[in-house]
C-alpha cells in the first residue's frame, strides 16, 4: 500500500508508491526524507537535479516483457565524461528495477545474486572476464561517479556528494544485449544484471512533455564562444563538451553556460566535408551532423588519419560517420560485445568470422562540435580493427573503458544522396578496409552460369551416350594369318542416314607381338573409298622378378561425316617377321560413338570463365590486405607497439 506523509519542512504531501522505499525527495522544497515508521526526517535540502536531454521523468509508464512499470524516483550522477540518469522503478508485481539512460541508450537491470564473490574495484580492468549470476560477462568500463541530485523514492539513503565506483559489465552471449553493473558504494557491492533495449521496446508513456521526445533536428540552443565570442550551437542536452569552430577551443557544455576546458592543441584547420548542422536520410530517419573530430594512428613515422562524424537523432541517440580516404562507415555502437583474446588474429561476432585487420593508438588530432563526453585533443585509445566485409568491428580500449563498434561500409555516392549534396564527394582512393569486393557478385553469377551449363552439358553427354549414340552395326571375328598374303573383307553394314562418325575398333589377342593394318572403307554401291592406316603392339615379361608391360592389344580408328549406304571394309594385314603367328581380332563398326574428349575440352573451356573471375577477385582481396598491418592469416606485419593492448590514456 503507498505510505503518506507530510514534509516536515513545507508540510507539503509526499507519498511512497513502494514499500521498499524508505527515502524520498520532497518535489515542492527538495528536502531529503527518510522514513521512521508513520513519520519523516528531513536529511537536508537535495542539490537541484541539472537539465538534460532525457524523455523520462517521474510518473513516467511504461512496459517490460509484459509487466507493467512506473518510474517513482532517480538518482543523477557525474563522472568524468559527463552525466546520466538511473531511474527506480516499480513494477506491478512489486518488484523494483532500474533504467539508466546515458548516451542514447537504454539499460534496465535489477538487483541479482551474483552467485560468486565480487572482485575489488581496484582489481578489475577492462576486458576482465567475470562468471557471475551463472553468466559470462567482460569489463566494459571503470568509473568513479558522484550522485549530484536525486528526486522521487528510493530504496537506500542518497544524497549529494554520495560517491559511487561503478563496474559496467557486458555479455559475451551475442544472442542477446545482456548488462550488469556491480555498485561498488555499499559493503557488499551491490550486484544488477539487465539487458540493453531501445527506447522503443518500452512502449513509454507520460513522458516529458506528454510525448516523446520529438526535438527538432535543428538548432536546440545557441550560445557565445567564451573565448571569441563565435556562435555556439547545442543540439542535445546529452551534449558534455562542444569545440568552437571559430578558435577550437574545447567547452564544457553544463548548465546551458560554456566553460573552456581546453585550447586546441592543432594548428591547423580542417575542413569536414559535411557541414556542421546539415542532416542526412540513413533508414527513413533524418540525422543531423553535430560533432567533427580527426583522429590518426602513426605507424612506421608515417600518419594514417581518418574523420568522424558525429551523428544525432532525437529518438535514436548518437552515431557516427566515419571516413578514411574516401571510403565511408555508418558505425554503431555494439551493446553485446564478441569475446576476443588479445593476439588472435580473428573472432566470431553474430554468426560471422571476422578477421583481424590492424591495431594502433589512436590520436584526436582536430575537434569541432559537439560531442557526447569531455572531449579533448592530444585523447589517445588504443584500437583494433576486424573486416568481414562490408562489416567492420572495432575495439577501442582506455585506461578504464572498452567500446565496441561496428561500421557498415557505404559507398561515397550513398552519403552524398543521403545529405543532398550539390557536388560529389571525393572518390575514394584505394581499396577500403571493409570495403565490399565488387567483383564478389559477379564471380557467384559466373560461378552459378558455370555451373547451369556444366549441367547442360553432363545431361547431353549422358543422353547421346546412354540412348542417342553409340549403335552397333557389324561385330566380326577374322584372323590374320601370315600364310594368307591376300586381304581381308568384312560382312557389309549399311547406314540409313548420314552418320557422323563410326568407330572401327579392333580387339586383338596379341602376345609380345605388332600388327600394322591397312584399311578401306568402301560403299558398296557407288565405290566411294576412304583410307586409314593403323598399328598395335603388346609386349610384356619380367625383370627382377617384376613384371611389365607396353603397349595395346587394342585399336580404335574413326571415319567422320559418311552419308548413307551399304559399306564393307578390306582390311590388310602385316604380321611381324619375327614372330609370325596368326592374329585373332574381333572388329565392331559403332556408329556415332559418343566421344567424351568433347566433353571434357567444353568443361575446361567453360572453367576458365569462373577460374578468371577468381583471380580477378583474389587480386582485389590481395590489394585489401597490403594496407592492413596483419595479414588475413594474423601474421603480424607492424613495426613496433601497435597492438598495445595495455591501454592508453583516457
Amino acid at each position: 500500500m503507498p505510505f503518506s506523509a507530510n514534509c516536515p519542512s513545507c508540510g507539503a504531501p509526499v507519498v511512497f508508491k513502494s514499500s521498499a522505499s524508505f527515502h524520498g525527495v520532497c518535489e515542492f522544497c527538495r528536502s531529503t526524507l527518510v522514513r521512521h515508521g508513520g513519520n519523516l526526517e528531513n536529511l537536508g535540502r537535495m542539490a537541484d537535479l541539472m537539465e538534460d536531454s532525457s524523455p523520462l521523468r517521474l510518473g513516467s509508464e511504461g512496459d517490460y516483457r509484459g509487466v507493467h512499470f512506473a518510474v517513482i524516483g532517480r538518482l543523477q550522477l557525474r563522472y568524468a565524461a559527463g552525466i546520466w540518469n538511473e531511474w527506480h522503478l516499480l513494477f506491478d508485481d512489486r518488484r523494483g528495477g532500474w533504467l539508466s539512460d546515458a548516451g542514447g541508450e537504454y539499460l534496465i537491470s535489477f538487483l541479482t545474486p551474483p552467485g560468486a564473490e565480487l572482485p575489488g574495484f581496484a582489481a578489475l580492468k577492462p576486458d576482465d572476464g567475470l562468471k557471475l549470476a551463472g553468466r559470462d560477462f567482460v569489463v566494459s568500463d571503470l568509473e568513479e561517479a558522484m550522485c549530484i541530485s536525486g528526486e522521487g523514492e528510493l530504496p537506500f539513503a542518497f544524497g549529494a556528494g554520495y560517491p559511487a565506483q561503478l563496474a559496467d559489465l557486458r555479455g559475451t552471449d551475442q544472442a542477446a544485449a545482456a548488462f550488469a553493473t556491480i555498485d561498488y558504494s555499499e559493503t557488499p557491492p551491490l550486484f544488477f544484471v539487465g539487458e540493453s533495449l531501445p527506447f522503443a521496446a518500452f512502449s513509454f508513456t507520460g513522458l516529458r512533455d506528454g510525448a516523446a521526445p520529438s526535438k527538432p533536428a535543428g538548432t536546440l540552443k545557441a550560445l557565445q564562444c567564451p573565448a571569441c565570442g563565435g556562435a555556439i550551437t547545442l543540439h542535445d542536452k546529452a551534449v558534455q563538451s562542444v569545440a568552437c569552430p571559430s578558435c577550437l577551443s574545447v567547452l564544457a557544455a553544463d548548465n546551458e553556460s560554456l566553460s573552456i576546458l581546453a585550447g586546441a592543441a592543432a594548428a591547423m584547420r580542417v575542413e569536414p566535408l559535411l557541414e556542421l548542422g546539415s542532416t542526412g536520410r540513413f533508414g527513413g530517419k533524418e540525422w543531423t551532423v553535430i560533432g567533427f573530430q580527426q583522429r590518426a594512428v602513426t605507424t612506421g613515422g608515417i600518419d594514417y588519419p581518418w574523420q568522424e562524424y558525429l551523428l544525432h537523432h532525437a529518438d535514436e541517440g548518437f552515431r557516427w560517420l566515419v571516413e578514411a580516404d574516401g571510403h565511408w562507415n555508418w558505425v554503431s555502437p555494439v551493446a553485446n560485445p564478441p569475446r576476443y583474446t588479445a593476439g588472435l588474429p580473428s573472432l566470431s561476432y553474430a554468426g560471422e568470422r571476422y578477421l583481424r585487420y590492424s591495431a594502433g593508438a589512436a590520436e584526436t588530432r582536430y575537434v569541432i562540435g559537439e560531442f557526447t563526453w569531455k572531449v579533448s585533443v592530444g585523447e589517445i585509445w588504443q584500437t583494433i580493427d576486424f573486416i568481414a566485409a562490408p562489416k567492420m568491428l572495432s575495439r577501442e580500449t582506455s585506461r578504464n573503458e572498452t567500446t565496441w563498434s561496428l561500421g557498415e561500409y557505404l559507398p561515397p555516392a550513398e552519403v552524398a544522396a543521403a545529405f543532398k549534396l550539390k557536388t560529389a564527394l571525393p572518390a575514394a582512393i584505394g581499396i577500403g578496409a571493409n570495403q565490399p569486393n565488387p567483383r564478389r557478385e559477379s564471380h557467384r553469377r559466373i560461378c552459378s552460369n558455370f555451373w547451369k551449363f556444366f549441367t547442360l552439358a553432363l545431361a547431353a553427354q549422358l543422353l547421346w551416350v546412354f540412348i542417342l549414340g553409340g549403335r552397333t552395326l557389324l561385330d566380326q571375328r577374322l584372323v590374320f594369318s601370315p600364310q594368307n598374303e591376300e586381304p581381308l573383307t568384312t560382312q557389309t553394314f549399311r547406314l540409313d542416314s548420314a552418320a557422323r562418325n563410326i568407330a572401327l575398333r579392333h580387339d586383338t589377342d596379341l602376345d609380345n607381338n605388332w600388327l600394322g593394318l591397312n584399311l578401306t572403307l568402301v560403299d558398296k554401291h557407288t565405290g566411294r573409298a576412304w583410307t586409314a592406316q593403323g598399328d598395335m603392339a603388346y609386349w610384356h615379361g619380367s625383370d627382377g622378378g617384376e613384371s611389365w608391360s607396353e603397349g595395346d592389344r587394342s585399336r580404335e580408328l574413326v571415319f567422320r561425316d559418311l552419308p548413307a549406304g551399304t559399306y564393307y571394309f578390306v582390311i590388310d594385314p602385316e604380321i611381324s617377321a619375327e614372330k609370325p603367328v596368326a592374329v585373332a581380332d574381333r572388329i565392331k563398326v559403332i556408329r556415332d560413338q559418343a566421344a567424351w574428349s568433347n566433353f571434357f575440352f567444353l568443361v575446361i573451356f567453360l572453367a576458365a570463365f569462373p577460374l578468371f573471375s577468381r583471380y580477378r577477385m583474389t587480386v582485389f582481396e590481395n590489394g585489401r590486405w597490403q594496407n592492413a598491418d596483419f595479414l588475413s592469416s594474423g601474421a603480424d606485419l607492424s613495426s613496433g607497439g601497435s597492438d598495445d593492448d595495455s591501454g592508453g590514456d583516457d
